[in-house]
């Protein structure tokens, strides 16, 4: 197996070994972070049928990219001899910061098209964990694409956290997730079909308000297979294992630091970019407490 995870913090390689790795006893399963993904991968892309070979490498290599990373109980459970729970809500966050090319020179920028595919990719692999573990109940799927590496973007991008341009640069971010969530989730209601339920609880509700060409705003009219498709949430675990990445809308740690002790200043910067985000984000935006909370109730 060709070895293309980087490890850039040593607390990641802990908590990999630690709450991720596979063991039976004293047998090791997952001998190296690839077999993780491979594990992962394989278990989820089950319902792709003669596809499956395909999606399992694509989703293995959006692991290994730290571009996607898929819900903590996966990670942990899925093909392993432990059962998985229920996923009522299936998740998994797209690290904005891996979608920057040249970060931090005067060239850098962010693959708005890149990080569309990923959300669509993230939007399949959440579909077919919900086929293998999801709720039985029959209703539209709910999903939750989330986002981690935010602040990270900002600090690649040389833009202060609280800078006058980060929520125009956040509110693209979330515009580029909602698409490619939506289109993805278009393509698989056609391959896979409706779901019963509500429809004023389904897409249209989330999109009605959202700019939309005529064709995807009739697709999204028609869709019934799922609720709602994004949630930020704050997701520490995971965004520690992507080598501490800033989780959610946080600041990165160097934007922390530069701004530690302006309380003020750092929850009117958060709020501008959450405002900024959460037209495009189906379900309320989480803004629990960060690492920049946790430096100044320690100061």
């Amino acid at each position: 197996m060709t070895l293309l995870t980087r490890f850039t913090a040593a607390r990641a390689v802990d908590l990999w070994d630690g709450r991720f790795r596979w063991r039976s006893g004293a047998r090791l399963h997952d001998r190296t972070i690839e077999a993780t993904w491979q594990r992962v991968a394989a278990t989820i892309a089950a319902p792709e049928g003669d596809s499956a070979d395909y999606w399992c490498s694509r989703y293995a290599f959006a692991f290994s990219r730290w571009q996607i990373l898929p819900d903590p109980a996966l990670l942990r459970f899925a093909g392993t001899d432990r059962p998985v729970p229920v996923l009522p809500e299936p998740c998994a966050v797209v690290n904005a910061g891996a979608f920057v090319t040249d970060p931090d020179t005067p060239r850098a920028r962010f693959d708005h098209k890149r990080f569309t595919a990923a959300a669509a990719v993230a939007v399949r692999m959440l579909d077919d964990a919900a086929m293998v573990f999801g709720a039985r109940d029959g209703r539209p799927l709910r999903l939750a694409v989330g986002l981690m590496g935010l602040g990270d973007v900002l600090e690649y991008l040389r833009l202060g956290y609280d800078c006058g341009r980060a929520p125009a640069v956040a509110q693209a971010i979330a515009r580029s997730l909602a698409l490619g969530c939506l289109q993805a989730a278009l393509q698989l209601a056609q391959e896979r079909g409706g779901r019963g339920g509500d429809a004023e609880a389904g897409l249209a509700e989330r999109w009605k308000h959202r700019a939309l060409p005529a064709a995807l705003a009739e697709a999204t009219e028609r869709c019934r297979r799922y609720e709602g498709l994004t949630r930020i949430q704050m997701q520490p675990e995971l965004a520690c294992l992507a080598n501490d990445a800033s989780d959610a809308l946080e600041p990165s740690m160097a934007s922390a630091i530069a701004i530690a002790g302006a309380a003020p200043a750092l929850q009117a910067a958060r709020r501008r970019i959450r405002n900024a985000m959460q037209p495009w984000i189906d379900a309320p935006v989480s803004s629990g407490q960060g690492v920049l909370d946790e430096m100044m109730s320690e100061a």
